[in-house]
């Protein structure tokens, strides 16, 4: 009996020697930057915080580069031709120039950057052609934030040999007033997001997505076939961009 006390003692000057055991501090991998320029092959370059939990799970993640590898893809199936090659500039003197030549370009990089997206693909044809036909326009101004470069006032495309168009001939064609509405929204956009890029490229993707997202026209505009899917697709797409924005705004504020 005196040797059970004994040993209950000893146990209790041992626990008291060496304390509680601390608990391991988690350690959670996410990324702080989700543009394409940070990695050869589009992905995302890894941050090691303490006592994070991202927002973004794996399957987040290969949407990313998913859509990052589409509009990659987009932009080397549609090259430049017949005009000088970066860096080259190109002037525009007309709308019909205007048209001919950015805005064209734009259009059917943006047309095919949509159909290399799975989810794209499972909307009705018809469906299809309604969303592109009434929201391409609103779709081809937002673009402008991946190829405006506030401090030359010019246009370009990342990585690739097209020219550089100079804002100073949008403006002799776009008006000076509207021109630096359009270029004041863009400012705007591209300090909020500090250029990280994919948030852009998901935003185009939610603008084509929603149902008379440009409402000059909503009169005319016929109504889906299958709206539920495209509700859906919608819904994937937003709850990305929302996950992206939030993990993200947590990296900066741990970083400042």
């Amino acid at each position: 009996k005196q040797r059970k006390k004994h040993k209950i003692a000893e146990n209790r000057r041992r626990q008291q020697t060496n304390g509680p055991t601390r608990q391991r501090r988690r350690r959670t991998h996410i990324y702080s930057r989700t543009d394409e320029n940070s990695s050869g092959n589009g992905s995302p370059p890894p941050r090691i915080i303490d006592n994070v939990t991202s927002l973004m799970t794996q399957f987040d993640w290969s949407k990313i580069q998913q859509v990052q590898a589409a509009y990659n893809d987009a932009i080397a199936y549609n090259k430049v031709v017949g005009v000088p090659l970066y860096p080259a500039t190109q002037p525009i003197h007309s709308t019909l120039e205007l048209i001919r030549i950015p805005t064209y370009l734009s259009s059917l990089r943006l047309i095919t950057y949509l159909r290399k997206i799975p989810e794209f693909e499972l909307i009705d044809s018809d469906d299809r052609v309604i969303l592109v036909k009434h929201n391409l326009l609103a779709v081809v101004f937002m673009h402008i934030v991946l190829i405006y470069d506030p401090v030359a006032d010019t246009y370009h495309e990342h990585n690739t040999q097209d020219p550089i168009f100079q804002g100073k001939d949008w403006i002799e064609i776009l008006g000076e007033e509207f021109y630096h509405d359009l270029t004041a929204t863009a400012k705007k956009l591209i300090q909020i997001l500090e250029y990280d890029r994919v948030i852009i490229k998901l935003l185009l993707l939610i603008i084509i997505f929603t149902k008379a997202f440009c409402g000059y026209d909503i009169a005319h505009e016929p109504s889906l076939n299958n709206r539920f899917i495209v509700s859906n697709i919608h819904s994937i797409t937003t709850h990305l961009f929302t996950n992206l924005i939030n993990s993200l705004s947590a990296i900066q504020r741990l970083s400042s």
